[in-house]
Protein backbone atom coordinates (compact mmCIF):
# COMPACT_ATOMS: atom_id res chain seq x y z
CA UNK A 1 0.00 0.00 0.00
CA UNK A 2 1.14 3.54 -0.75
CA UNK A 3 0.26 6.15 1.87
CA UNK A 4 -0.79 9.64 0.80
CA UNK A 5 -0.99 12.65 3.13
CA UNK A 6 -4.02 14.86 2.53
CA UNK A 7 -6.00 17.51 4.36
CA UNK A 8 -8.36 16.38 7.10
CA UNK A 9 -11.04 18.25 5.12
CA UNK A 10 -10.80 15.57 2.41
CA UNK A 11 -12.07 12.83 4.74
CA UNK A 12 -15.62 12.34 5.98
CA UNK A 13 -16.41 12.56 9.70
CA UNK A 14 -17.47 8.90 9.91
CA UNK A 15 -13.96 7.88 8.79
CA UNK A 16 -12.42 10.29 11.32
CA UNK A 17 -14.56 8.79 14.08
CA UNK A 18 -13.18 5.29 13.34
CA UNK A 19 -9.55 6.34 13.93
CA UNK A 20 -7.87 4.75 16.95
CA UNK A 21 -4.20 5.09 17.82
CA UNK A 22 -4.60 3.58 21.28
CA UNK A 23 -4.07 6.88 23.11
CA UNK A 24 -7.16 8.80 24.12
CA UNK A 25 -5.54 12.26 24.05
CA UNK A 26 -4.52 11.81 20.41
CA UNK A 27 -7.82 10.23 19.36
CA UNK A 28 -9.79 13.03 21.03
CA UNK A 29 -7.68 15.72 19.37
CA UNK A 30 -8.39 14.39 15.89
CA UNK A 31 -12.09 13.90 16.52
CA UNK A 32 -12.83 17.01 18.61
CA UNK A 33 -10.19 19.73 18.12
CA UNK A 34 -8.35 19.34 14.82
CA UNK A 35 -10.92 21.14 12.64
CA UNK A 36 -11.21 23.99 15.16
CA UNK A 37 -7.45 24.40 15.21
CA UNK A 38 -7.50 24.51 11.40
CA UNK A 39 -10.24 27.15 11.23
CA UNK A 40 -8.54 29.28 13.89
CA UNK A 41 -5.09 29.03 12.30
CA UNK A 42 -3.31 27.09 15.06
CA UNK A 43 -2.32 24.12 12.91
CA UNK A 44 -3.31 22.28 9.74
CA UNK A 45 -4.12 18.61 10.19
CA UNK A 46 -3.12 16.10 7.54
CA UNK A 47 -4.27 12.48 7.47
CA UNK A 48 -2.49 9.49 5.95
CA UNK A 49 -4.76 7.42 3.74
CA UNK A 50 -4.45 4.79 1.01
CA UNK A 51 -3.39 6.63 -2.15
CA UNK A 52 -5.62 4.51 -4.42
CA UNK A 53 -8.68 5.12 -2.24
CA UNK A 54 -7.98 8.86 -2.21
CA UNK A 55 -7.66 8.98 -6.00
CA UNK A 56 -10.92 7.02 -6.35
CA UNK A 57 -12.67 9.37 -3.91
CA UNK A 58 -13.45 6.48 -1.59
CA UNK A 59 -11.25 6.80 1.52
CA UNK A 60 -12.10 3.99 3.94
CA UNK A 61 -9.54 4.47 6.70
CA UNK A 62 -7.12 6.91 8.30
CA UNK A 63 -3.74 5.31 9.03
CA UNK A 64 -2.23 8.28 10.85
CA UNK A 65 -2.45 12.01 11.25
CA UNK A 66 -0.27 15.04 11.92
CA UNK A 67 -1.16 18.57 13.02
CA UNK A 68 1.48 20.97 11.67
CA UNK A 69 2.10 24.70 12.03
CA UNK A 70 4.85 27.19 11.29
CA UNK A 71 7.04 28.38 14.12
CA UNK A 72 10.52 29.53 14.90
CA UNK A 73 13.18 28.72 17.42
CA UNK A 74 15.73 31.14 18.87
CA UNK A 75 19.23 29.92 19.62
CA UNK A 76 20.96 32.02 22.23
CA UNK A 77 24.52 31.86 23.42
CA UNK A 78 27.13 34.35 24.54
CA UNK A 79 28.42 35.03 21.02
CA UNK A 80 25.27 35.33 18.90
CA UNK A 81 21.54 34.80 18.57
CA UNK A 82 20.20 32.76 15.70
CA UNK A 83 16.59 32.44 14.55
CA UNK A 84 15.58 29.21 12.83
CA UNK A 85 12.35 29.04 10.79
CA UNK A 86 10.60 25.70 11.33
CA UNK A 87 7.53 23.63 10.80
CA UNK A 88 6.29 22.18 14.06
CA UNK A 89 4.57 18.83 14.26
CA UNK A 90 2.15 19.55 17.10
CA UNK A 91 0.47 16.13 17.08
CA UNK A 92 1.41 12.90 15.31
CA UNK A 93 -0.37 9.59 15.72
CA UNK A 94 -0.38 6.25 13.92
CA UNK A 95 -3.32 3.85 13.93
CA UNK A 96 -2.99 1.16 16.58
CA UNK A 97 -2.97 -1.59 13.95
CA UNK A 98 0.19 -0.12 12.35
CA UNK A 99 2.19 0.22 15.58
CA UNK A 100 4.60 -2.20 17.16
CA UNK A 101 7.34 -4.58 16.11
CA UNK A 102 4.96 -6.87 14.23
CA UNK A 103 3.48 -4.08 12.07
CA UNK A 104 5.97 -4.23 9.21
CA UNK A 105 5.64 -3.96 5.46
CA UNK A 106 6.88 -6.66 3.07
CA UNK A 107 10.34 -5.04 3.07
CA UNK A 108 10.62 -5.39 6.87
CA UNK A 109 10.25 -1.66 7.61
CA UNK A 110 7.73 -0.68 10.25
CA UNK A 111 4.60 1.07 9.00
CA UNK A 112 4.97 3.79 11.64
CA UNK A 113 8.41 4.66 10.21
CA UNK A 114 7.06 4.67 6.63
CA UNK A 115 4.18 6.96 7.62
CA UNK A 116 6.53 9.34 9.38
CA UNK A 117 8.99 9.33 6.48
CA UNK A 118 6.15 10.13 4.06
CA UNK A 119 5.10 13.02 6.31
CA UNK A 120 8.64 14.38 6.41
CA UNK A 121 8.87 14.12 2.61
CA UNK A 122 5.65 16.12 2.35
CA UNK A 123 7.02 18.76 4.73
CA UNK A 124 10.23 18.97 2.72
CA UNK A 125 8.15 19.50 -0.44
CA UNK A 126 6.16 22.26 1.30
CA UNK A 127 9.40 23.91 2.50
CA UNK A 128 10.88 24.01 -1.00
CA UNK A 129 7.66 24.86 -2.87
CA UNK A 130 5.26 26.95 -0.80
CA UNK A 131 6.81 28.43 2.35
CA UNK A 132 10.44 28.28 3.30
CA UNK A 133 11.61 26.68 6.52
CA UNK A 134 14.79 24.79 7.17
CA UNK A 135 13.91 22.47 10.04
CA UNK A 136 11.11 20.51 11.66
CA UNK A 137 10.57 20.55 15.39
CA UNK A 138 8.35 18.57 17.71
CA UNK A 139 7.89 17.60 21.35
CA UNK A 140 8.14 13.83 21.64
CA UNK A 141 6.31 11.79 24.24
CA UNK A 142 7.77 8.48 25.39
CA UNK A 143 5.74 6.54 22.81
CA UNK A 144 7.22 8.38 19.81
CA UNK A 145 10.70 9.25 21.04
CA UNK A 146 12.38 6.14 19.59
CA UNK A 147 10.80 6.65 16.16
CA UNK A 148 11.89 10.28 15.95
CA UNK A 149 15.44 9.58 17.10
CA UNK A 150 15.72 6.67 14.65
CA UNK A 151 14.66 9.06 11.90
CA UNK A 152 17.45 11.50 12.86
CA UNK A 153 15.82 14.04 15.16
CA UNK A 154 18.11 15.38 17.89
CA UNK A 155 17.35 17.16 21.16
CA UNK A 156 16.81 20.90 20.75
CA UNK A 157 17.28 22.10 24.31
CA UNK A 158 19.64 24.84 23.13
CA UNK A 159 16.77 26.55 21.28
CA UNK A 160 14.09 28.66 22.94
CA UNK A 161 10.61 27.81 21.61
CA UNK A 162 7.71 30.26 21.46
CA UNK A 163 5.61 30.03 24.62
CA UNK A 164 2.50 31.98 23.62
CA UNK A 165 0.52 29.26 21.88
CA UNK A 166 -2.20 26.78 22.73
CA UNK A 167 -0.80 23.41 23.80
CA UNK A 168 -2.22 19.97 24.36
CA UNK A 169 -1.27 18.84 27.85
CA UNK A 170 1.06 15.89 27.32
CA UNK A 171 3.55 15.22 30.09
CA UNK A 172 7.24 14.38 29.87
CA UNK A 173 7.91 15.53 26.32
CA UNK A 174 11.38 15.92 24.85
CA UNK A 175 11.98 18.82 22.41
CA UNK A 176 13.52 17.55 19.16
CA UNK A 177 14.63 19.04 15.85
CA UNK A 178 15.46 17.76 12.35
CA UNK A 179 17.35 20.08 10.02
CA UNK A 180 16.83 19.88 6.26
CA UNK A 181 20.26 21.52 5.94
CA UNK A 182 22.05 18.57 7.55
CA UNK A 183 24.31 16.68 5.14
CA UNK A 184 22.42 13.41 5.64
CA UNK A 185 18.89 14.87 5.63
CA UNK A 186 18.00 14.05 2.02
CA UNK A 187 19.29 10.48 2.36
CA UNK A 188 17.05 10.01 5.42
CA UNK A 189 14.07 11.58 3.68
CA UNK A 190 14.25 9.67 0.42
CA UNK A 191 15.94 6.32 1.09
Amino acid sequence: MIFEWTSLNNVTSDIVDKFDCGEETFNDFLKEQAKTWMSEGYAVTYVAVDKNELEAGNVQRIYGYAAVNSTGLLYKNADKNKYLSCAEIRMFAVARSLRGKEAVDLDGVRYSYKLFQALMQELYFISTTYIGFCAVTLNANDTGLGLYKKFGFIQSDQYIPPDEEEKIDIENCTPLIFSFMDVNALVTLFS
